[in-house]
């Protein structure tokens, strides 16, 4: 008896798991609260967390987690997750186009920590008043690079302008997969073809 009641646990948690990846598959791109995830699943956010950890060490999601020394303590602090299937996602375009750059940006970001030894990592920026950059690469004694993620929006966000303050020399880059031409500004932004400019990148 204690045997089967093991295995109907195992099983309800099994079941709990897939309605997990069906919840994060609407997230993408948002940032995720543990205590909201275990409301609707009913279970505590330790469970989640641990929950989420398998699906990592399983590369279904990777977390991209949000920076936040030597800024403002009104930055957010849940994670983000993308799949590293990006068919799995539900929604529009726009989450699946930055979905696929956080894939490619964490391959490079991998290629830079595995291969060349640099302590290189994906964050992002948020704000709890809404200013956010999608993706933030940073690394010891190096400016860090600012990205946002635009499927077809060429006016760059303005929340460059407000982390500009906080990273003044970092450079700026809105990828953009719909463009129709690329752009520097005076202040050094960039607005860049999304294909073209993560096909070479090199940190």
């Amino acid at each position: 008896m204690e045997t089967d009641k093991v295995g109907l646990e195992s099983v309800r948690d099994i079941a709990a798991i897939e309605t997990l990846v069906e919840l994060l598959r609407g997230r993408v791109g948002s940032p995720v609260s543990y205590s909201s995830l275990a409301r609707d699943l009913e279970r505590d956010s330790g469970t989640i967390k641990r929950w989420l950890g398998l699906l990592e060490g399983l590369y279904v999601v990777f977390s991209v987690q949000p920076y936040h020394r030597n800024i403002a303590r009104s930055l957010l602090k849940e994670p983000k997750y993308y799949f590293y299937d990006t068919g799995l996602i539900e929604g529009d375009a726009g989450p699946r186009f930055e979905n696929l750059c956080a894939c490619a940006l964490l391959k490079e970001v991998h290629r830079a920590s595995d291969c060349l030894g640099r302590d290189v990592r994906l964050h992002y920026l948020r704000t709890r008043d809404g200013r956010e950059l999608d993706f933030a690469i940073m690394e010891n004694g190096k400016d860090p690079i600012l990205i946002e993620a635009k499927y077809g929006d060429d006016t760059p966000s303005a929340a460059f302008k407000h982390f500009a303050a906080f990273f003044p020399r970092s450079v700026r880059v809105q990828l953009v997969k719909e463009l129709g031409r690329e752009k520097t500004f005076p202040d050094g932004l960039e607005v860049r073809n999304a294909v073209k400019w993560l096909s070479r990148i090199n940190l």
